[in-house]
């Protein structure tokens, strides 16, 4: 990583405002899917610039125990390393918890009058879709996200049709917000069972429509090392056919942070652990980070706003840059 590097413009100023807008700003948010899998959990890849933008957010989330897998995951990232700091306020009454300083994520935990939240409680029925709305109609968050418990096991393709429809239409009631994605928890069934099949379906419109997926069920059908376990009858629980990768995977990786000990409803430590750098990846996508694949991108540091330069010429230039080591300032 480059940073704070500068350099001294003397000559071409105005040609500059022209050039840097294409050259240095950051990506805005794109009009494409955010897919968070397993592929999403490598936090080292995540630049601190974006990091920082991050903690800028503000997220509702509403969920049962096994959402709640995220934030026992993203606590214990915190505990290991303070600069994934995140504020979470639980309580039956809407609201975020303080800022802090240096600045955290902030998370609002629940969906009032309650902070165990079921599809009637948040968008299956109007009752529970009124209730997210008097959320959303704080203009307190950024984004709002719900976690299934068991329901998608048993789903009909209509049940996941009304889920997909009603967020999609909170999205179109708030176009300031984004309404987060998700599949449900593994079940033992393989690529071949319904819970599979549902998940798909909602895998699908994520990425036909561009929206925001948090793949709780892709996580849970990989070990870190990228073997898959979805066909071997993987579980929420991270039990296979032959064992719990899990577990086996942490005997064979001894002091790895992955493994560090949590709470973690209805699995294992790894599984939350890995749930909750995916967060942090995710959130990091939301504040305008392209992912790895754009390593080539350039982000201006100093000045912070193009549309204020000095008056005249020399001005200094700061920037911040991912595997960029060799590029050039020039006129047009």
């Amino acid at each position: 990583m480059i940073k704070n590097s500068s350099v001294l413009l003397k000559m071409f100023m105005v040609s500059l405002v022209i050039v840097l807008p294409f050259a240095f700003m950051p990506s805005a948010f794109s009009a494409e899917p955010i897919i968070i899998d397993h592929t999403c959990t490598d936090i080292s890849q995540i630049p601190e610039y974006w990091l920082e933008q991050a903690k800028q957010l503000t997220i509702h989330y509403a969920h049962t125990s096994h959402g709640g897998q995220i934030n026992f995951g993203i606590l214990n990232l915190e505990s290991l390393y303070p600069e994934y700091s995140v504020a979470i306020r639980t309580s039956a009454t809407a609201g975020l918890p303080p800022e802090e300083a240096p600045p955290a994520l902030r998370m609002y935990d629940g969906n009032p009058p309650e902070t165990y939240i079921n599809p009637d409680d948040y968008w299956d029925g109007e009752s529970g879709k009124d209730r997210t709305r008097a959320v959303a109609d704080t203009g307190d968050y950024d984004f709002s996200m719900w976690s299934w418990c068991g329901q998608v096991s048993g789903a009909s393709e209509s049940y996941i049709q009304n889920y997909i429809d009603t967020l999609n239409q909170f999205e179109n009631e708030y176009p300031g917000m984004k309404f987060i994605y998700m599949t449900g928890h593994l079940d033992g069934t393989g690529s071949t069972g319904n819970l599979h099949v549902r998940n798909e379906q909602i895998r699908n419109y994520c990425i036909a429509n561009n929206k925001v997926l948090f793949d709780f069920a892709d996580i849970e059908r990989f070990d870190p090392d990228g073997a898959d376990y979805l066909d071997l009858g993987a579980d929420d629980e991270c039990n296979y056919n032959g064992g719990n990768w899990a577990d086996e995977w942490c005997a064979a990786n001894p002091g790895s942070d992955l493994c560090a000990s949590c709470s973690c409803a209805h699995s294992k430590p790894l599984n939350c652990n890995l749930k909750g750098r995916a967060f942090w990846w995710m959130m990091a996508r939301l504040a305008g980070w392209p992912g790895p694949d754009e390593s080539s991108q350039i982000i201006l540091l100093v000045p912070d706003d193009l549309a204020v330069l000095p008056g005249s010429p020399p001005a200094t230039f700061a920037w911040e840059a991912g595997s960029i080591y060799n590029f050039k300032i020039r006129q047009p």
